[in-house]
């Protein structure tokens, strides 16, 4: 009979145990920190022009968007999206790499294959993860200038 009423106290204590550690309250994510760079040409034209461009003639144009992201675990899915004028679509995607960054590249070719012509509106998207919400920048606008157009706006 002793042997029995140990064993059902052990049994009570590893029951009671196992009740205390499923109704202890999940542990909460990190709270989150995303930055978000325009880099390169697109920059340094920002800061003379005030506006974020791509032009036809300038085929060595480079402008790519960092993000970093803090905590930098779990790897994220990073994309940038463009509004099509009825739903957001998208552009180009990555995954952040061990230190948190990860960069996304601009196309200046629309689908048909033509150089776009014209200002687009831009977010970039950091999928959700592992108790990390979603996250979205605002919205920014880059400029696309095919030879045509920009050698009319020289002109004038």
């Amino acid at each position: 009979m002793k042997v029995a009423l140990s064993k059902l106290k052990v049994l009570a204590t590893i029951i009671g145990a196992g009740l205390v550690i499923n109704l202890a309250p999940p542990a909460q994510a990190a709270p989150q920190s995303i930055s978000y760079y325009m880099n390169g040409d697109c920059s340094d034209y920002y800061d003379e022009e005030s506006e974020y461009a791509f032009f036809e003639s300038e085929p060595d144009w480079d402008c790519y968007i960092s993000v970093t992201i803090k905590p930098t675990k779990p790897v994220r899915t990073i994309r940038l999206q463009y509004w099509t004028g009825k739903k957001w679509a998208q552009e180009n995607s990555a995954k952040t790499g061990s230190a948190g960054n990860g960069y996304l590249y601009f196309d200046p070719y629309c689908s048909d294959g033509s150089y776009c012509d014209g200002e687009y509106k831009y977010r970039v998207v950091v999928d959700a993860a592992s108790g990390q919400k979603v996250a979205y920048s605002k919205n920014f606008y880059v400029s696309y200038y095919p030879d045509d157009s920009y050698y009319e706006e020289e002109e004038s």
